[in-house]
């Protein structure tokens, strides 16, 4: 999924050190000398890296057409690997010994005979990767906002963020830190010099955790704190397990960001006051057709639901009770101007197939191009307005606490009622 076309899919890097400050012969030039190349003799790396324009994987000629958009930068990384299957590499030793045992009096290889059928299935094994017959290539687009000092790349894993990582620091002479959800809050709060609260941020406590809870964590660990809600066991902070594993010890806060947008969606009708480039916008949130959802005490386990209504389904409700948090879901935001259709990761901040609006103005390929990117960028402005909406409140203690309690009233709501069976004798 492309920024030229299609749905549009990212992830994004806040840019660290002196960058290009333009689309000039300077930074093309830097794309072309870091272009990718094809090992021409001998077996290649496993893994090949290296820029290409992005136009398709075999065209390395940079320049300012295919390449430029004002203060924005699209290329592509081009990553090869190089493997031979375990399964091929055992046939092939194999092969070779059973070979060797043909032709000896007692039917079995010698010791010498395996030895020579290793180097044998070794030497099989480099000319294959040598010819090629184990490529697999990829392109993953990538746009680089030189003025806003983010980079957006089209694709998420943890190999394709390495290797990018790897090769702008190569190339450029840049770090990249992953935007994540807890790493942008951090950003963030500091230009709204609330860094202390950001520090002192724990997991809110919306529900108490599940019963299986306490047979699988420590006591201490899930016990201790007030009851979130009255009628409630007892219960403290969230573990959110999923934090564990993630790029920033606070990425929960993408994860309760997405927990507010439903809320604002069931109490404000989807409406939010945010600001956009100095602005104040009204924009409006609809969660739509996927909702993915885990336990924040690593008990309960996952919920996904799709369809028309997730967000009212009684499963979504009863998921809530059950003190499971959302991680993704299928959403429209609109900031009035613009109406876009995608899926939103909270912890890891992975924007996934986004529908852009529809471009009717253009007239050549080039002005599409522009008006797309012109599109993204308004994506990602609007998202940061309303997840800053969110983190303003989070920081703010007492009006936290306010609409912290709404929230777990709101859950509580979301219970599903028990109705009575008549039993009969």
């Amino acid at each position: 999924m492309g920024f030229k076309s299609g749905r549009v899919t990212y992830c994004r890097f806040k840019v660290m050190g002196d960058g290009p400050s333009a689309v000039d012969e300077a930074a093309l030039s830097i794309l072309g000398e870091h272009k990718f190349q094809e090992v021409e003799i001998g077996a290649p790396d496993e893994v090949e890296v290296g820029f290409v324009t992005g136009d398709h994987i075999l065209d390395t000629q940079f320049n300012y057409e295919k390449n430029g958009f004002g203060n924005l930068l699209m290329f592509a990384l081009r990553i090869d690997t190089h493997k031979v299957p375990s399964e091929m590499k055992q046939a092939y030793k194999m092969m070779n010994e059973q070979a060797a045992a043909a032709g000896n009096p007692s039917g079995f290889a010698s010791k010498s005979d395996k030895r020579e059928a290793k180097e044998l299935s070794q030497r099989q094994i480099h000319e294959d990767l040598a010819s090629g017959k184990y490529r697999k290539s990829k392109m993953i687009p990538v746009l680089w906002d030189l003025k806003g000092g983010y980079i957006y790349l089209g694709g998420a894993s943890n190999a394709i963020i390495e290797e990018l990582c790897r090769v702008m620091r190569h190339a450029f002479a840049v770090d990249l830190e992953y935007m994540s959800g807890g790493t942008y809050a951090g950003f963030s709060l500091r230009e709204m010099n609330s860094t202390h609260d950001y520090d002192d941020f724990r997991p809110t406590k919306y529900t108490n955790p599940p019963a299986a809870a306490a047979l699988i964590h420590d006591e201490d660990s899930v016990g201790g704190n007030e009851g979130a809600y009255p009628g409630a066991q007892g219960g403290g902070d969230p573990i959110v397990p999923w934090v564990a594993k993630s790029t920033d010890l606070k990425d929960f806060l993408g994860n309760e960001w997405l927990m507010w947008l439903w809320f604002v969606c069931e109490k404000f009708d989807g409406l939010i006051n945010a600001k956009i480039d100095g602005n104040e916008e009204e924009i409006f949130v609809a969660i739509t057709k996927s909702l993915q959802m885990e336990c924040a005490w690593e008990a309960g386990g996952k919920v996904s639901l799709s369809g028309d209504g997730v967000r009212t389904a009684k499963e979504a409700g009863e998921a809530l009770t059950e003190g499971k948090w959302p991680r993704k879901f299928g959403m429209i935001l609109s900031n009035g101007e613009d109406t876009f259709e995608l899926n939103l990761q909270g912890d890891k901040y992975v924007v996934g197939s986004a529908l852009l609006p529809e471009i009717l103005e253009a007239e050549t390929p080039r002005e599409i191009i522009e008006a797309r990117l012109d599109k993204t960028m308004s994506l990602s402005r609007t998202l940061d307005a309303v997840y800053n909406v969110f983190l303003e409140q989070r920081a703010n203690t007492g009006k936290w606490a306010n609409i912290k309690s709404e929230m777990i009233k709101w859950i509580k709501e979301r219970k599903a009622p028990r109705v009575a069976v008549a039993v009969t004798a």
